[in-house]
């Protein structure tokens, strides 16, 4: 048996490009929560914060979370404020590991603030993308760290960080099944 592999992180620290690439090569289904969630309610995530609110977003991704992890064998990029919510933090640990893409906040304002695309779809960066991202990872760094299995450093480039976490994965315990064992190798 095998756990599912869940990757937590700030805004662009690049949990879909990883995620993708983690599933493509362990032959596993990729679930984006946020896309998910985007396609449930026929809209972007930014549209659902300005009609609903923060706190219906909250509890639609918590809903999402609890029927991706119905699934086995997922790699799942979550939202960046998911483990925020002690009830995602215990589900996602019953079934899965938490893994943390760790980028420092100089890194993250470049990848970001540097594409308008990026900071439109980011509904917590909208008026000023920068404080907002400080803040952002001021409040949350911690957490992420507590909550994870384990801390990748994503500074590198997204195949490079995919090959990190396939490190851990074949080292740590019921991650990977005996055939994703060897694949990886």
């Amino acid at each position: 048996m095998s756990r599912t592999i869940a990757l937590t992180g700030m805004p662009g620290a690049g949990k879909s490009t990883v995620g993708r690439l983690v599933a493509d090569r362990l032959g596993r289904a990729f679930a984006d929560l946020d896309e998910q969630i985007e396609n449930a309610l026929g809209r972007p995530i930014t549209q659902i914060i300005e009609e609903a609110g923060i706190e219906y977003f909250r509890e639609v991704e918590h809903q999402m979370i609890r029927r991706l992890l119905r699934h086995d064998d997922i790699v799942v990029a979550l939202g960046g404020g998911a483990v925020l919510r002690d009830d995602n933090v215990a589900e996602l640990l019953l079934t899965g590991a938490l893994v943390h893409l760790d980028v420092p906040l100089d890194l993250l304002v470049h990848r970001l603030v540097a594409d308008p695309s990026e900071v439109a779809r980011r509904p917590l960066l909208a008026d000023d993308p920068i404080a907002a991202l400080a803040r952002l990872h001021s409040d949350r760094d911690h957490r992420y760290r507590e909550v994870a299995e384990v801390v990748v450093d994503a500074t590198g480039q997204p195949a490079e960080v995919a090959e990190d976490v396939l490190s851990w994965a074949r080292e740590a315990r019921d991650v990977l099944t005996p055939s994703e064992h060897e694949v990886t190798m």
